[in-house]
């Protein structure tokens, strides 16, 4: 039963009623014995600031911040993690006495998410879908993994554009060829790569019926395929790529382990899963996006 040393934890977003985040991280407090829930607030862009400062006033633990709100929220807090300070983007907010502070475990959450396809990352050439905020944190993520070559996939040109140079420029990607998601020169770009990743929100619940890739005659098995998206479990851009013989991921471990992550910071503690574990989390949150 909640009491008053109860900690409130929850997640921001506008639509936020997707979000898995509630299921997860209330397993979590559940699986560690805290004392302690976790709800889903939706917050609609003009009301982000009332509802940082409001948080932090009225005492609540951690927030966790999604779509649209990761690079807007970044300008309302008092404390950076140097990697938020890097990226432009925050997804964790810790209440502290001082202030606000931010944190990003979308880069943390991805690497962990593909640990046993790490060694493919090596000096790897990648198609990245996107140049928002998830698409900055996915890049961010493969230039520590030793990705050295990126072409960024993207409807607007200018966004995509200031994404390439802070891949050159700041993370050390020897090359990054920008394209357009109809552009004939993007099947040779698929070629050459070994991975695929959609960074975007293009297949997402209720828009299941669409892919970033229109094409998927140059996907073959020797790629690997992985999709942020979570709902639905299975999206167009990976049926079609799993047609096609190429390995698949959605981005339902990524949440899992940003979560994690996003816990950690909240409790000042270190927690882990184990693999069995790990599976019963995927089918209980699976059966829970089923219902």
């Amino acid at each position: 039963m909640p009491n008053a040393r109860t900690k409130l934890f929850g997640v921001i977003g506008d639509p936020v009623g997707h979000s898995l985040s509630p299921v997860l991280h209330n397993y979590f407090l559940k699986k560690y014995k805290l004392n302690a829930f976790y709800f889903a607030f939706r917050v609609v862009p003009a009301n982000l600031g009332a509802c940082v400062q409001g948080a932090w006033a009225m005492g609540l633990a951690g927030l966790n911040v999604t779509l649209p709100h990761k690079e807007k929220v970044v300008e309302l807090v008092k404390f950076r993690s140097p990697e938020v300070n890097l990226l432009g983007v925050a997804n964790t907010l810790s209440m502290r006495e001082e202030g606000v502070a931010a944190f990003v475990t979308d880069p943390a959450g991805f690497i962990a998410s593909v640990q046993p396809m790490q060694p493919l990352f090596r000096e790897s050439r990648v198609v990245l879908f996107g140049a928002g905020g998830s698409a900055r944190s996915v890049a961010y993520a493969l230039s520590k993994m030793g990705s050295r070559e990126l072409t960024i996939v993207n409807r607007t040109y200018d966004r995509a554009l200031h994404l390439s140079r802070f891949c050159t420029e700041r993370l050390g990607f020897r090359k990054v060829s920008i394209l357009g998601m109809r552009d004939p020169a993007l099947n040779d770009h698929i070629l050459g790569a070994q991975a695929l990743v959609n960074a975007t929100s293009i297949g997402m619940a209720p828009y299941v019926d669409y892919s970033p890739l229109p094409d998927f005659s140059a996907v073959s098995q020797n790629h690997f395929v992985y999709d942020l998206v979570y709902n639905p479990v299975w999206t167009v851009f990976l049926r079609e790529a799993k047609k096609k013989g190429a390995k698949v991921q959605n981005g339902l471990d990524m949440l899992i382990y940003q979560g994690l992550e996003s816990l950690q910071i909240w409790m000042n503690e270190t927690y882990s899963i184990a693999r069995n574990e790990l599976n019963a989390l995927r089918i209980h949150l699976s059966t829970e996006l089923q219902s």
